[in-house]
């Protein structure tokens, strides 16, 4: 009888299997999605805080002079970039893009322009917009802010 340990795995002991998923978790990178999985939580939490008045907003800390706007998508790029949508206070859109090496801001609590319409939680996406020329059928060209399409 020939030994294959390419054919060797762990007995079947919830324990170790539990275990071993814990050793590859930990070897894993910090890949973007390993990021956005942490921004995710973060965002939702500060986001249950508030009232209808107030949406989740961003200020960017690295850069010279303080830049603050409504976060309405968030998403990420495998294997480094986070990115982030958004409106600035005068309303025009905002789009951020950074390595998940230079991940640096204040969640805020901002007010919200019609605080008597309902609030829009921020939309989790996975993939970068395709440009304005995508087919309609792609969930890309949904217009910014808008919940990802996962139907």
């Amino acid at each position: 009888m020939t030994l294959n340990p390419l054919s060797w795995s762990l007995p079947d002991i919830p324990m170790l299997k539990s275990f071993g998923q814990q050793l590859a978790d930990f070897n894993q990178p910090y890949t973007a999605k390993s990021i956005f999985e942490q921004l995710i939580q973060r965002v939702q939490g500060f986001e249950a805080q508030l009232d209808q008045e107030h949406e989740v907003g961003m200020r960017l800390v690295s850069f010279g002079k303080s830049t603050e706007f409504s976060v309405t998508r968030l998403g990420y790029l495998n294997p480094c970039l986070i990115w982030f949508e958004g409106t600035l206070p005068d309303g025009s859109a905002v789009e951020l893009v950074q390595h998940v090496s230079q991940i640096n801001f204040l969640l805020l609590k901002l007010r919200r322009q019609s605080p008597l319409e309902p609030r829009c939680p921020i939309g989790f996406c996975t993939d970068l917009p395709l440009p304005a020329s995508a087919t309609a059928e792609s969930p890309a060209s949904e217009p910014p802010g808008s919940p990802p399409n996962n139907g």
